[in-house]
């Protein structure tokens, strides 16, 4: 594998941002302000367009990865929780069936209906591309009431399924955004070597809500009655909302554009034909393209049954425990939740496993007497952690391969999970063998996720992660919305035993997943349509058809614009060599490549959909992407959802 020089990136890196910020300052002397290549005067009306506003400088404290530690860490808690509590009300309301099924005497299945509807609801994943445009902060602080209102709509309902349906898939539609949108707000405050950190805690929340839920619920419901399982969301909820309040916005081009404002710059408006353009764009992004990638991609396809398969056994859980634990140990309602805390204990081990690996294997700390960051565009002059060459010290490339070690771990945890509660869940074994079942699944469960969002961001770029993380984001949870319609039936008709051998059998089946992708994986990353290789070729190809329209229609003689257009193409091309040379890209790279490739990549999208739209070529209108990404500080496009 080839080697990249970390004074290179830097320097690549630092000129970008000097070139940018010497451009984009303010001038408190004169009253000037200069952005891109024009110097505007607060006499100048002419407006601006925000694509070219950038950071004053590397000391610059308005920008996120200049915060302290302290609000980092806040942001990203704040962002973990709120994901807790959106997906506490899936398990929260199941349970409250047992006394909705004797009280209103409809089946158990209708009743368990009202979980279906949730998590349809949590499968859409609008609320990122709406993040990008108008920031995380108003998405959130929208979203989440809206959400709980309706949640507050099922336990005013009486008791009747018409209404609580609706209500329950519109509560899910509406949590859905905090999900989706989370993962950006990490992003936006931590480096891409130190995102691995906090997205484990960022992941981890949504897996815990399911889990504790039944704990907390379960002697409530079985006490004061079904209405208290919302009643426990919509106090989470009232919790979480004054932090979300008080939380800064952290989406870097929204922060500048407020920052642009205040000091009277005028800027470039969004008009309507652009937002109609945006609009397809959106739905390209996060529903087409998907549907799209999870026909033609290996990689997306089998990834997502994986994760969606164990995801949705999970959900299964929740109708297969109590026909465990109050069925045969005649557990109390109470009672028969604590067994979820094995699943829960095994997800926080899971979680410490993971860290371990990603310092210690995936992303080790830089050796002693490493240089630090030069021309870095903030505060930072730690280097970046990574894989080194042992003799001259450079970061390597990341065989993205390697980053489904975890996922190995997981796969043979799960199965042995499933067999140990198949056959342990029975009235002459002690009721805490099948519960300490629970910890191998949850500990293979984190895993596998974990794994399955590191690979994806490595074999995508950016603007395809997105979609490719939609794609799992919705088989997902559409697959989990059905497992709960049958597993009762499930368990009672095939016994327990059965039952659970049947999930660990599929686990079996899906078992040898890491390790044919590890052979086969760079195989299929060269010839993907969707991969690096490809959108760096695409791209060098869209520039030069670009320019030569323009040569032809006279629209620019700069010969200093073409040659920097020669190199940036022959950069392309070199990069597309050592992609498929060395099959992996270094850290320094990726990084680099995330934050100026995005924002090519939306020009281009916008680009196509213009030209479908009008028949006309030619250069897109800056603020359609302006705030969709301005670098890697501010994409959710690279980002999960989970």
């Amino acid at each position: 594998m080839t080697s990249v020089k970390e004074e290179d990136y830097n320097s690549t890196v630092g000129s970008t941002f000097s070139s940018k910020s010497n451009h984009i300052h303010h001038r408190a002397s004169n009253g000037n302000f200069s952005t891109g290549t024009q110097e505007v005067s607060d006499d100048d009306d002419t407006p601006i367009d925000p694509q070219t506003l950038d950071w004053d400088g590397p000391a610059d404290m308005d920008n996120p990865h200049n915060w302290s530690t302290l609000k980092k860490w806040s942001c990203t808690m704040i962002a973990a929780i709120l994901c807790l509590v959106v997906t506490m009300g899936s398990s929260l309301y199941v349970t409250g069936v047992p006394e909705m099924v004797l009280q209103y005497h409809y089946s158990q299945t209708l009743a368990l209906a009202g979980l279906t509807f949730y998590l349809f609801g949590l499968s859409t994943t609008m609320g990122a591309p709406l993040s990008e445009v108008f920031g995380r902060k108003p998405v959130y602080v929208i979203s989440l009431p809206l959400s709980m209102l309706f949640a507050m709509g099922v336990a005013l309902s009486g008791g009747k399924q018409r209404i609580i349906l609706p209500l329950r898939f519109f509560s899910g539609v509406f949590a859905s955004p905090a999900l989706s949108v989370a993962g950006g707000t990490i992003m936006d405050v931590f480096d891409i070597d130190e995102v691995s950190v906090s997205m484990t805690f960022f992941c981890l929340a949504p897996f815990l809500g399911p889990v504790i839920s039944p704990v907390m619920a379960s002697f409530a419901t079985e006490k004061k009655g079904w209405r208290w399982a919302t009643y426990i969301q919509l106090i989470a909820g009232g919790v979480i909302m004054p932090f979300l309040i008080l939380m800064p916005e952290t989406h870097k081009g929204v922060i500048l554009r407020k920052r642009a404002k205040k000091r009277g710059l005028n800027l470039k408006k969004l008009s309507k034909e652009d937002q109609k353009i945006f609009a397809k764009m959106t739905l390209k992004i996060t529903l087409t393209r998907p549907l799209h990638m999870l026909v033609v991609e290996p990689i997306v396809l089998v990834f997502s049954i994986y994760v969606a398969f164990i995801f949705a056994v999970l959900f299964a859980f929740f109708e297969a425990y109590p026909v465990i634990y109050r069925g045969v140990y005649h557990m109390s309602i109470g009672i028969s939740g604590l067994p979820f805390l094995g699943i829960g204990i095994g997800l926080w081990l899971g979680s410490a496993f993971y860290l371990f690996i990603d310092r210690k294997y995936l992303f080790p700390a830089p050796p002693k007497g490493t240089p630090p960051l030069a021309n870095s565009t903030s505060l930072r002059t730690t280097p970046y952690r990574g894989k080194r060459n042992a003799e001259t010290g450079e970061l390597v490339p990341i065989l993205p391969e390697d980053l489904l070690l975890a996922c190995k771990f997981g796969a043979v945890a799960l199965p042995v999970a499933l067999f140990w509660q198949a056959w342990t869940a029975r009235a002459d074994v002690h009721w805490m063998a099948p519960i300490a079942a629970g910890v191998p699944f949850g500990f293979g469960l984190i895993l596998i996720f974990f794994s399955v969002i590191m690979y994806f961001s490595t074999c995508y770029p950016p603007i395809y992660m997105a979609s490719a993380m939609a794609a799992n984001n919705m088989l997902r949870y559409v697959t989990s919305s059905v497992f709960p319609l049958f597993t009762i039936q499930m368990y009672q008709n095939m016994k327990i035993q059965w039952a659970s051998t049947l999930f660990a059998l599929i686990c079996c089946v899906l078992l040898p997943v890491a390790w044919i992708f590890e052979k086969w994986g760079p195989r299929l990353r060269t010839t993907s349509e969707f991969g690096w290789a490809a959108f760096m070729k695409q791209q060098a190809e869209e520039k030069a058809k670009l320019e030569a329209e323009k040569n032809e229609n006279h629209l620019t003689s700069n010969t200093d614009i073409d040659q920097t257009t020669i190199e940036e193409n022959k950069d392309i091309e070199d990069d597309v060599h050592d992609i498929k040379t060395s099959g992996g890209i270094d850290i320094s790279t990726l990084q680099s490549l995330t934050r100026e490739i995005t924002r090519h990549s939306m020009k281009q999208e916008h680009e196509m959909l213009e030209r479908a739209h009008t028949n006309v070529s030619g250069p897109a209108p800056a603020e359609i992407y302006t705030n969709m990404e301005n670098d890697s500080e501010s994409s959710s496009n690279i980002i999960p959802t989970v």
